[in-house]
This record gives structure tokens, C-alpha cells and sequence, in this order.
């Protein structure tokens, strides 16, 4: 997720993001206090044996405001 200034707000994995997102998010009341409406989601596709370590090594890399745990790169 990022702001309008293509800010990394959340990093996360999914296997649909349709239905992770439709519904709403765990996270969404944040995202609209950090910036109101103006977020957009963008994703890269990933091999699912990738998942965890590309999620890590990414939040890692961006240090996104809302992913308050950073783990370590495994």
C-alpha cells in the first residue's frame, strides 16, 4: 500500500488480493488517517515458497509506517 507520494505505508502477502482487500483490512482505518483516500495497492508477484522471506526482506527495506514488527531477514 502507498501514499499519492508513492510512499510504502504496508507491505503484506496475499494469495488474493481482491479478497483481502474487498471487505476491508485490518489496517484500513490507519491508512485513511495517514492519508485519507488517496492509497493505492501495488503488487508483485511472487513464487509462494518466496513469500515470507520477500515480505521480510522487503518491510526491512522500506521500513513502512504502518508494519510496526520488523523481522529479520531470514
Amino acid at each position: 500500500m502507498l501514499d499519492a507520494n508513492k510512499k510504502v505505508l504496508y507491505i503484506g502477502q496475499a494469495k488474493n488480493i481482491y479478497q483481502r482487500w474487498h471487505k476491508g483490512h485490518h489496517k484500513i482505518a490507519k491508512i485513511i488517517a495517514l492519508c485519507g483516500t488517496n492509497a493505492y495497492i501495488e503488487w508483485v508477484e511472487i513464487p509462494e515458497w518466496l513469500l515470507n522471506r520477500a515480505e521480510n526482506a522487503a518491510i526491512c527495506f522500506y521500513q513502512p509506517t504502518l508494519n510496526t514488527k520488523t523481522p529479520p531477514v531470514v
